[in-house]
């Protein structure tokens, strides 16, 4: 699902150019968008207003064996975009420059308790979280003219987020993805929706922390194959 963008200019500059150097070397192929910059798209594409409060930049990652790109240094593409690489203890490396922290997320697999991944086709790291796959499963194709970027439906992103607000130890955080999924419930395409929530298996723990989700933002369990 290919569409083009309207307002070219829905992004700062600064990362429109991290945006088109990524796409430069095929980084979108397989990777994409994520986080709250995706709902800046999400209001040109799909019409869901929401203001943007952070200046956080997430992209998600495939492993290794889904690369169809050559090798390349993303580490070194950032850094001469003026960012600094900044380790945590985790040993996770995010990057910064002036207010804005670039980091990446690979799918967690089951039952592996890794504190980064480490995706050597692109000189990263990633932390592994879960459902990762999930969002990367269903993507659209935002095109702005002279690059394009990879980012997750809505209602892939809306089910991504259901499940992993309750897994937030910070309210805030929790707050603003419970936030996100209300603004985007009006706006579901519910066949899309369907599709999605039937790819999954969901755990009986992780079907508690979807039915929490919903009660929250008052939104009916039923839509995703639950019991109230």
């Amino acid at each position: 699902m290919e569409i083009e963008v309207r307002n070219k200019q829905i992004f700062p500059l600064e990362v429109i150019e991290l945006l088109k150097a990524f796409y430069s070397v095929g980084f979108f192929e397989e990777s994409m968008l994520i986080g709250s910059w995706v709902m800046p798209l999400y209001h040109d594409v799909f019409g869901i207003r929401y203001v943007l409060r952070t200046l956080d930049i997430d992209f998600a990652v495939k492993f290794v064996s889904h690369f169809k790109a050559q090798k390349v240094d993303i580490e070194k593409i950032i850094t001469a975009l003026g960012y600094l690489p900044v380790i945590s203890q985790s040993g996770i490396c995010k990057f910064t420059r002036e207010n804005l922290t670039v980091e990446f997320v690979a799918h967690r697999k089951g039952g592996r308790d890794d504190k980064v991944v480490s995706i050597k086709e692109w000189n990263i790291t990633a932390a592994p979280l879960p459902f990762v796959d999930l969002i990367l499963s269903f993507p659209f194709i935002a095109d702005f003219g002279n690059f394009k970027i990879r980012a997750p439906l809505p209602e892939a992103f809306f089910v991504h987020k259901l499940i992993t607000s309750q897994r937030r130890f910070g309210g805030n955080k929790k707050d603003k993805d419970l936030e996100q999924c209300s603004v985007i419930a009006g706006h579901l395409d519910f066949d899309r929706l369907n599709t999605i929530v039937k790819s999954a298996k969901f755990s009986k723990k992780t079907q508690k922390s979807l039915r929490a989700s919903c009660e929250i933002i008052d939104f009916p369990p039923q839509r995703l194959g639950l019991k109230r």
